[in-house]
């Protein structure tokens, strides 16, 4: 599975606070704004995503670590080739949502 890490020098309580409260942002990340996310806390350092868009379903989770955000990613197959664009878009979401980046 990719592995994208969003480094930061926030708390990881201030980490999970930025992702609460930006969570519902992400669907504005999808190309065409064709599509949606959901996201659930699955421990206090873990949240899951599954992103719906063009009939296909990628699941993902950030994982708060002391110094980074670690989002990994699983595409259906035969879906590898857009690999670099996906983890292009999670380095922007992420900088964006978490950093305030863009």
């Amino acid at each position: 599975m990719p592995v994208v890490r969003i480094a930061h020098n926030l708390s990881r309580a201030e980490v999970r606070r930025r992702m609460a409260a930006r969570a519902d942002d992400l669907v504005k990340l999808i190309p065409g704004g064709m599509g949606r996310v959901e996201h659930r806390w699955e421990d206090e350092d873990r949240m899951a995503f599954t992103i719906h868009a063009m009939g296909r379903a990628i699941n993902s989770t950030a994982m708060v670590e002391d110094d980074a955000l670690a989002i990994d990613f699983e595409l259906p197959a035969g879906m590898g080739f857009v690999a670099p664009m996906v983890e292009g878009i999670i380095r922007q979401a992420g900088d964006k949502l978490l950093l305030g980046k863009g």
